[in-house]
């Protein structure tokens, strides 16, 4: 299942199955942290990058 299916039936279920769903993912710790890095990821997504190499130039790191 891809996450946009998974998204889309979301959406079809009861708001009280859907709130049962997401207390579940808020209450697990390692869920929660998975969720706000899958967040970050969705919101910097169009940002541009740079080489690594690059950055730990920048900061004067030796890799």
């Amino acid at each position: 299942m891809s996450a946009k299916e998974f998204i889309e039936g979301l959406k079809k279920l009861p708001d009280s199955e859907r709130e049962r769903i997401f207390a579940s993912l808020v209450e697990n710790e390692e869920w929660r942290e998975d969720l706000l890095d899958l967040m970050t990821l969705s919101e910097r997504q169009n940002e541009p990058t740079r080489p690594i190499d690059a950055v730990f130039k920048d900061l004067n790191i030796d890799a």
